[in-house]
């Protein structure tokens, strides 16, 4: 008996293969964009990722980015005061 086995990646085929727009329109000229890291190892190359695809964007500027001490501890306010007052978007991010 022949069964067929379905294997599905989680990985999308881009914008434009899902439908979407290349980039979203409504968002302003300039977006200062802030990385908050969670202090896992993984994280640093998930957000260096992100910033890959997010460079070819002119729209995009990196502004901060920051990483907690440590993933079970929540962000210091200073940490917290300096993305709200620097960056218009923020990111944060965990990767195991």
């Amino acid at each position: 008996m022949n069964q067929t086995q379905t294997i599905l990646s989680p990985v999308p085929d881009g914008p434009a293969a899902a439908g979407l727009p290349d980039a979203a329109p409504e968002l302003p000229a300039n977006v200062r964009l802030g990385l908050l890291s969670n202090g896992k190892p993984n994280t640093e190359p998930l957000f260096d990722g992100i910033l890959d695809v997010l460079v070819e964007d002119p729209r995009f500027a990196l502004v901060l980015r920051v990483r907690k001490a440590s993933a079970s501890q929540p962000a210091p306010a200073e940490i917290l005061e300096r993305l709200a007052g620097d960056a218009d978007l923020v990111i944060g991010a965990t990767a195991d």
